[in-house]
């Protein structure tokens, strides 16, 4: 005679194709399946148990019991790769893809690639062998021709979904992704400081992500449309090697920027609030006032603009926006469904820097 369990876990197959028809995701509790069925809650504790290991569930301790993906053996996780993890807007950027993709059955893996292009391939050839659900990736160093499109290309045949942050790659062809509006943010910056009066306007930009290259296409493009100058020479590129310095207390281009290629310039737009913060230091240690004698604009209206010593005028988007929306898309596409992409635009949050 079969097991008890075995037995119920036939029925509650049949149960997981009935919600997956449905469109439901959310799997009832033990106690809700022992008063059902009139089984044992040990009995249904083994009987899920069977449905775990052939993948047919995923149980998120805290949480619940969920279908998987599509509730017919799959892994029901989800690879989250980043530049950081532990720094800067990532906690709470992850924070809110883990939530979104929790309250829809699935398991968030997080993996940082310090926005080093070998550790981006080891993660993604550890994906090869261990695939996930689907893929929610921000690229290394997405200014620069990437080396690792060969193993997307893997993941790719293998049918797993990709959603892009902050910069797409060109696999698979028409990549759904979530942007920033970078090139309008650097205009709505600049047009914000030539509103205050600010005609030769300085930038700091990072050479070696997209979003730096396209502040810098913003920048670049409002300034000459209103007829000012662009001072080039007081244009200062640096990179990831560059900013893992500048974090780490070792950085002194700042101070060489200061005083040797801010003369003239009465305004500053940096890449991002990191950049933004430490130069504000640098500028007060020089006693250049803040705005009086610079003022200093920058994006992403991070905790820095209170811990600055002057408050940084700063772009924002709607809180929880970017990971929100990149969850979401990524479980519309794990569904079956169409997604594309989407530039989240930027609203000015006007402080004491500029």
């Amino acid at each position: 005679m079969r097991k008890r369990y075995v037995l119920l876990a036939k029925e509650l197959r049949g149960l997981c194709t009935q919600l997956h028809r449905a469109g439901s995701t959310k799997f009832p509790s033990e106690t809700e399946l022992s008063a059902r069925y009139g089984y044992s809650r040990q009995t249904v504790r083994k009987a899920l148990d069977l449905l775990e290991q052939e993948g047919s569930i995923v149980r998120i301790r805290g949480s619940g019991t969920y279908l998987s993906a599509d509730g017919r053996g799959r892994s029901g996780r989800v690879a989250v790769i980043t530049a950081y993890t532990e720094e800067y807007l990532y906690p709470q950027l992850l924070r809110d893809i883990g939530a979104e993709l929790s309250r829809s059955g699935y398991e968030m893996q997080r993996f940082g690639s310090g926005n080093r292009i070998l550790r981006e391939r080891e993660i993604l050839q550890h994906l090869i062998q261990n695939p996930p659900e689907g893929i929610l990736l921000e690229g290394a160093k997405t200014a620069l021709p990437s080396p690792n499109l060969d193993l997307l290309r893997q993941l790719d045949r293998k049918g797993i979904p990709i959603i892009y942050l902050h910069a797409p790659l060109p696999v698979p062809r028409n990549a759904a992704y979530v942007l920033d509006d970078n090139e309008g943010g650097a205009r709505m910056l600049v047009r914000h400081l030539l509103d205050r009066g600010h005609q030769r306007i300085a930038g700091i930009f990072k050479s070696d992500d997209r979003q730096g290259i396209e502040r810098y296409r913003g920048y670049l493009a409002e300034l000459l449309e209103a007829g000012q100058t662009v001072p080039e020479e007081s244009i200062l590129w640096y990179d990831t090697e560059d900013r893992d310095r500048l974090m780490n207390g070792q950085y002194n281009r700042l101070d060489r920027f200061v005083h040797s290629r801010l003369t003239g310039c009465t305004a500053v737009v940096c890449y991002n609030d990191e950049i933004a913060y430490a130069l504000i230091r640098t500028l007060l240690a020089s006693e250049i006032r803040v705005p009086e004698d610079c003022a200093v604009v920058s994006f992403d209206n991070s905790h820095y603009c209170s811990l600055s010593p002057v408050s940084i005028t700063s772009l924002a988007h709607e809180r929880h926006q970017m990971g929100t929306t990149a969850a979401r898309m990524l479980i519309r596409l794990m569904r079956g469904n169409n997604a594309r992409g989407v530039r989240l635009p930027w609203t000015l949050r006007a402080r004491n820097s500029g």
